[in-house]
């Protein structure tokens, strides 16, 4: 099991990075109803993929995450006219360990000519 000290010690030693893991947030907060923790979605963690080539589709994405865990759901966003993908896709996770560890192995991970960069989806804030 990935624990938050493990997590900060892969993520440092990969990226010189400390990560914001709080036990808080994954164990007192998600049952909270009205609680918005970005990346998960209720019925998984949801895991933001971009830089994905114009002829990637969703099972590239099944292919890239099932070795790290139980993956729900995958969709790359193509666009409505061309039915290309637009360069982003989004990979649901039912485990929060699996999750993380996949974003800390796949992101910076070179796909054909692209470096991906895979993270927790946020939630979008409209600037005024």
């Amino acid at each position: 099991m990935l624990t938050p000290g493990r997590l900060d010690n892969l993520l440092n030693m990969a990226y010189g990075v400390k990560s914001r893991f709080s036990p808080m947030t994954i164990d007192g907060m998600t049952s909270l109803a009205g609680i918005n923790i970005p990346g998960h979605a209720g019925t998984g963690w949801c895991i933001f993929v971009y830089n994905l080539a114009p002829d990637a589709d969703e099972s590239i994405l099944w292919q890239m995450f099932g070795p790290f865990g139980a993956v729900t759901n995958v969709k790359v966003i193509r666009d409505f006219n061309t039915n290309k993908c637009k360069g982003f896709g989004f990979v649901t996770m039912t485990n929060y360990d699996e999750a993380a560890m996949a974003i800390a192995s796949l992101n910076g991970y070179r796909l054909g000519d692209r470096v991906l960069q895979v993270s927790f989806k946020t939630n979008k804030t409209h600037k005024a």
